[in-house]
């Protein structure tokens, strides 16, 4: 019976696993970070499958934990670099240093103002914006009404623009 429940589990893995990773590949822009945290997202949904009352919302309710990993993951990943940057100052390699030194302000303006986003309206940026999730899921996945959802995506949209345009 055990042996079951396992193929059940195992067949839920085959069938979630490319979107959960996409979820979290989507938060974190990292492969490696995004298999991590994929392979720590099944681990939790099996030790805690009992708490699933609904059997039919396995996919909502392990992209849900993915995310809450990934934000966790990603959280502590920017601690962790912020401490690098200021521990060391690195000139970049001799390439063409001034379209680098663009290329490095501009995704760094980007990140900082998507880090700036209040947490509600970055989550919905990068898992609709970024990760490229349809308002529906979103909504299903977060536990928010739909159009919550939109205008979420709207505001964040929004002061993105505002935040890389001064």
């Amino acid at each position: 019976m055990a042996q079951s429940a396992f193929d059940d589990f195992e067949r839920l893995v085959r069938e979630n696993q490319r979107v959960v990773y996409q979820i979290a590949f989507g938060m974190l822009g990292n492969a490696s970070d995004a298999q991590d945290v994929t392979q720590d997202a099944f681990v939790r949904a099996y030790a805690k499958r009992h708490e699933l009352r609904d059997p039919e919302r396995f996919r909502a309710w392990v992209c849900s934990i993915a995310r809450r990993l990934a934000l966790n993951y990603r959280r502590a990943h920017i601690r962790a670099r912020n401490r690098e940057e200021r521990a060391s100052s690195v000139l970049p390699a001799a390439r063409d240093v001034e379209a680098e030194a663009e290329d490095r302000a501009f995704l760094q303006s980007v990140r900082h103002a998507i880090d700036a986003l209040p947490p509600k309206l970055r989550e919905t940026l990068v898992l609709c914006a970024v990760e490229g999730l349809e308002p529906a899921d979103v909504a299903t996945m977060i536990g928010i009404p739909q159009g919550t959802v939109r205008s979420r995506l709207h505001l964040a949209r929004k002061a993105l623009l505002r935040a890389l345009s001064s």
